[in-house]
């Protein structure tokens, strides 16, 4: 079970990780336990910066080139997928994956032509600016 946080101020992108987090927990109770072996669903934190939001995701093992970053109807979606070494005989295995899958909804209010990645030390960094919100013009009126 996971304790969640609740805030009065409305943010869509925080609510949509939240009911994507409760649809994959009743969603995965229920995947075949060897599927669920194989298949890795990455920690992820996601951080409130002033000009933009930032996705941080452990992948431990998997390179750049083994990762994907799409934007699809409204969704940023993470896939990874890399080969076991067909040729190891394992002893004993405690952990090993070979694909990773994430899902995030997009809000109205991120940039979606300026979502940028990088890989650090086995963490995605996944950038999403917010749209610059325009200030009202004022215009003054001279009265004749």
């Amino acid at each position: 079970m996971t304790i969640l946080r609740y805030s009065k101020g409305t943010n869509d992108f925080l609510t949509n990780q939240i009911m994507d987090q409760l649809f994959r927990e009743t969603n995965g109770s229920l995947q075949n336990s060897a599927q669920r072996v194989a298949s890795l669903s990455p920690r992820t934190n996601v951080v409130d910066e002033k000009e933009k939001f930032v996705i941080e995701m452990l992948i431990p093992g998997f390179s750049k080139k083994d990762v994907a970053i799409k934007v699809e109807d409204g969704f940023l979606k993470i896939t990874g997928e890399k080969e076991e070494d067909a040729d190891r005989t394992y002893l004993r295995k405690e952990f090993g994956a070979t694909k990773l899958e994430r899902a995030f909804k997009l809000s109205e209010g991120i940039d979606q032509e300026s979502i940028s990645a990088e890989v650090r030390d086995g963490i995605l960094f996944v950038s999403l600016p917010k749209v610059k919100e325009e200030e009202p013009k004022v215009k003054e009126i001279t009265i004749q």
